[in-house]
């Protein structure tokens, strides 16, 4: 608990330096602009003026900062995931002030500052946070702020967890020895020693440095020796229970109170709900963003496809969403009228395996519709079911009920998050892929799911529309 707390107290010093940081780095990057607008025979408000902004910015960015656990893990964490973080959390502080200002109407203030702001706070904090990482690993490598652990248990899977443990970049944990699971002594398996049985673990807790105690059961019943964990909770030690059931499972497994009772709850959602609250406004205000402005652009399409063909602009179709929920899917037509209902007779003609049904060279494409496809434009209604709700930019594709109908148990993992217009398979080659590595790549989103994730794909999806590759 003490380790815990100084551990807290290292935390908090390092995140006020990375404040102090963030103050010096508004005054080098007011000092860039200021010398490239002199270049260019720009004038840019005094430092003195633009101060009142420091405090926004930097409260903005701490909010984000712990918002997205970026301490979490300090050590254990590589410099691209460091690079990934300080870099989608300074993008959205930069957002966010510009969103600021615009409400406030302030038109006093340069944008391009803010931006320069968010490159030198990335450019100045990233070096600082990897050479920090690299200075605890070494500082933990040499016998400080480790954690000391027991391991319960002496048979196979136990081993694996200790030797797991002691692998653990940084040095982080060390382990003190085993636990016999039953009442007798046991041999010593492999390096590790064994300090005694289950029994005397809060005996031992008591007079050895332990910090945390992992229970890796056998064939031990847990209801046995629950006295000896209500000690060990006691006493301020942490436990951890491995259950070798879960490790089998791909689910995220964790504690969670509800109506006032203890659960262990398996889950595939991303674990931050904060990170999933700022997916969201983003959804809402970017959809928002884009229907403004591609209006023009909405119209003409929706215009030039009640033109060439009979039947309405739009197409309108139940697709399954997020945990199965039914919605309605706007799309612009690309068929003739009356499409749907000749699908039945076509199935012998389906070009993709599993439930999907795709075709090249499909009769009942118009021929505006093979552009709007070719070009992507036929999605564009689907900014109303982001701002809606249905949908988000990013996520799985959603499919119709027909085809859900036909999932094997595994594929419907992929429900477990809102649908998108865009995904990994959208950019990986579309409906060259075969239904299985579909389905893989959603996952694989969902697993590795953050807001970098997202922006990366996005990124990455209008290079992927303008080369057209799979899209039929």
């Amino acid at each position: 608990m003490i380790g815990r707390i100084h551990h807290g107290r290292r935390i908090l010093a390092w995140h006020l330096a990375e404040l102090a940081a963030g103050a010096g780095a508004f005054a080098l990057a007011h000092t860039a602009r200021a010398a490239l607008g002199s270049h260019f025979h720009e004038t840019v408000a005094p430092l003195g003026r633009l101060l009142w902004l420091l405090p926004i910015y930097l409260a903005i960015w701490s909010a984000l900062t712990w918002g997205t656990n970026a301490y979490r893990a300090f050590r254990r964490r590589g410099a691209l995931s460091h690079a990934f973080n300080l870099g989608a959390v300074n993008a959205l502080t930069v957002f966010s002030v510009f969103a600021l200002l615009m409400m406030m109407k302030e038109t006093g203030i340069n944008r391009t500052l803010i931006a320069f702001v968010g490159v030198a706070n990335f450019a100045i904090l990233l070096p600082v946070r990897i050479a920090g990482r690299t200075l605890l690993g070494y500082y933990t490598n040499r016998g400080y702020d480790r954690h000391f652990v027991l391991v319960v248990g002496t048979g196979a899977e136990a081993v694996r967890v200790a030797e797991s443990l002691q692998d653990v970049h940084g040095a982080v944990y060390q382990v003190r020895g085993l636990l016999s699971e039953t009442g007798e002594a046991a041999t010593s398996p492999g390096p590790f020693r064994v300090l005694g049985t289950v029994r005397e673990l809060p005996d031992i807790a008591r007079r050895e440095v332990v910090d945390e105690v992992f229970i890796v059961p056998g064939s031990m019943d847990l209801h046995a020796i629950r006295d000896e964990i209500r000690a060990l909770d006691s006493m301020g030690v942490v436990v951890h229970l491995s259950f070798p059931l879960f490790a089998e499972l791909s689910s995220r497994v964790e504690t969670t109170h509800i109506a006032d009772r203890p659960f262990l709850t398996l889950s595939s959602v991303p674990p931050s709900e904060f990170q999933l609250a700022l997916k969201r406004l983003i959804d809402l205000a970017a959809s928002l963003a884009l229907i403004v402005a591609l209006s023009p652009v909405i119209l003409a399409t929706g215009l030039l496809v009640a033109l060439t063909s009979a039947g309405g602009a739009l197409f309108r179709q139940q697709r399954v969403g997020m945990n199965g929920r039914r919605f309605t899917l706007y799309k612009f037509r690309t068929m003739v009228a009356g499409a749907e209902q000749q699908r039945p007779g076509m199935e012998a003609m389906n070009e993709l395996d599993g439930p999907a049904f795709k075709m090249r060279g499909d009769p009942r494409v118009t021929w505006i519709g093979r552009i709007l496809r070719k070009t992507s434009l036929d999605e564009l209604p689907q900014l109303w079911n982001v701002l809606k709700g249905d949908m988000s930019l990013v996520g799985p594709r959603p499919l119709p009920e027909y085809e859900v109908e036909k999932f094997q148990p595994w594929h419907r993992r992929r429900m477990s998050m809102r649908p998108g217009i865009t995904c990994l398979w959208q950019i990986g080659g579309r409906n060259e892929l075969r239904f299985d590595e579909w389905m893989k790549l959603d996952l694989k989103y969902i697993d590795q799911w953050s807001l970098w994730l997202d922006f990366s794909i996005l990124a990455r999806t209008l290079p992927a529309v303008v080369r057209g590759r799979g899209a039929y």
